[in-house]
């Protein structure tokens, strides 16, 4: 038997599916979020800080989900260094340059989850609960999704938020490439004796990055991407020479540091939709993109997925009617794919560029970033580029 409720199906109830839902409901459209039913396993406290820029921040207080942030657990970069360990170069940005009050607030993955959690509470939805999503056929006005016990459900459109190993990126047959950077992120966090002044650094070293986020006044959230070859030697540390290793590699300009949660490991890779649609489905967030981790951004690009949503259901009613319009997402498609690409060649070539270990490419970067931070105009244009 078929059932159609709603005009919107939302295949992931993560960050970017609650996102997705919020921005739909504003235009009074149906929809449900499709989620796995919950396990009895209790949910691990997740390692994971995002560096939120001030637009996607903006269009999160708009939206009523940032009010749900406690202000305790939320820290303003006032300024980046990044450091070079070829040839010591280094270059830094200040928000006084653009007039900001911030670069970035991070926010730690759980506390972000349950404001979202918190603000989806006040919508009307429907939710099914299901460890088991069968299969889908598209129509010429609706597709159709099966899902544990025979259940088959009618939608105008399904978004796919549902993951990097999306189901429905596969079961729409749209192609990616993948790309294996052979690093893994250790993710930690670390205290240390010298506070940070809201100072976040991005430290690039012969074998990895590291990125040290601001979290407390004291405290630093740290993703260093570390070249697979020195994996083994790495995990085989104990925590007080690993800690020595990382202060080794820092200096001492934070003072005495010591480890405040266990170290996680998370393999590198690299995924690039063809494309971000197909017959009555759209892809945002990690289903759509999978980029390094060096600038930060991967979860801010998602929010930008849903953003782009939300400013075509506001700049013509007629999508209210039908979001599966081969018009709005072709729309979506084209409006997402310069961001994407952008952001996913920058990382990519600056990790290769920084991990490089050619005396000529030493040489470049030394001479780019030094000169780059001499020139202001350079550096306000950057800025205003990272922090849109």
């Amino acid at each position: 038997m078929t059932q159609q409720s709603s005009d919107v199906l939302i295949l992931g109830s993560g960050i970017v599916g609650m996102a997705s839902l919020i921005a739909i409901d504003k235009y009074d459209i149906k929809a449900t979020l499709l989620s796995e039913a919950s396990t009895l396993q209790k949910k691990e406290v997740d390692p994971r800080f995002y560096a939120i820029t001030p637009g996607v921040k903006i269009w999160l207080e708009k939206n009523g989900v940032w009010d749900f942030l406690p202000k305790k657990e939320v820290f303003s970069v006032r300024s980046i260094i990044v450091h070079s360990d070829k040839e010591h170069s280094s270059l830094k940005f200040d928000d006084d340059a653009v007039g900001r009050n911030g670069l970035a607030f991070i926010v730690n993955h759980d506390e972000l989850e349950k404001a979202f959690i918190h603000r989806v509470s006040e919508i009307n939805y429907e939710e099914i609960k299901t460890n088991k999503v069968e299969s889908l056929s598209v129509g010429a006005e609706d597709i159709k999704i099966s899902y544990a016990n025979d259940n088959i459900r009618q939608f105008k459109l399904v978004i796919g938020a549902d993951g990097s190993n999306s189901w429905l990126r596969s079961q729409s047959s749209i192609n990616f490439k993948n790309k294996d950077f052979d690093q893994t992120a250790i993710v930690f966090n670390i205290k240390t004796s010298k506070a940070h002044q809201g100072c976040a650094y991005q430290k690039f070293i012969y074998h990895g990055i590291l990125a040290l986020l601001p979290i407390c006044t004291d405290e630093f959230s740290i993703v260093y991407s570390l070249n697979n070859e020195m994996l083994k030697e790495y995990k085989s540390l104990t925590d007080t020479k690993f800690i020595q290793m990382l202060k080794n590699e820092i200096g001492e300009m934070f003072g005495d540091i010591s480890l405040t949660t266990k170290r996680q490991y998370f393999p590198l890779n690299m995924k690039i939709n063809e494309s971000l649609i197909s017959d009555r489905v759209l892809l945002a967030g990690d289903a759509a993109h999978q980029i390094h981790p060096l600038a930060g951004q991967g979860l801010n690009l998602g929010l930008r997925d849903v953003i782009e949503i939300d400013k075509l259901l506001g700049s013509n009613k007629k999508y209210h009617h039908d979001l599966g319009l081969k018009t709005f997402l072709k729309k979506y498609n084209r409006n997402r794919k310069t961001d994407i690409l952008t952001l996913s060649y920058l990382t990519d070539k600056l990790s290769s560029l920084f991990t490089s270990k050619n005396h000529i490419v030493d040489f470049v970067i030394n001479f780019g970033l030094n000169k780059i931070d001499q020139n202001q105009l350079i550096k306000k244009i950057l800025i205003k580029k990272a922090i849109h």
